[in-house]
């Protein structure tokens, strides 16, 4: 069951983890590894790049976060 939101533009690779409550928006792309807190809103054309960790109740609307 899928506890989260994202964007029918954007993409989440297989082997990302997503929390409860996290809100993905438009154009943004989550790689594979990375990991997304519960409660995160991840604004419009945000990247996180493979294996990266976003923290719980995060706040971004930078367009890319890397390793």
């Amino acid at each position: 069951m899928v506890d989260y939101s994202v964007h029918p533009t954007s993409i989440v690779d297989d082997g990302a983890e997503i929390g409860e409550g996290t809100k993905i928006w438009h154009f943004s792309h989550i790689q594979s590894g990375a990991r997304i807190g519960k409660n995160c809103s991840l604004g419009q054309n945000v990247n996180v790049s493979n294996n990266v960790f976003v923290a719980a109740k995060c706040r971004t609307m930078f367009p890319s976060m890397k390793a």
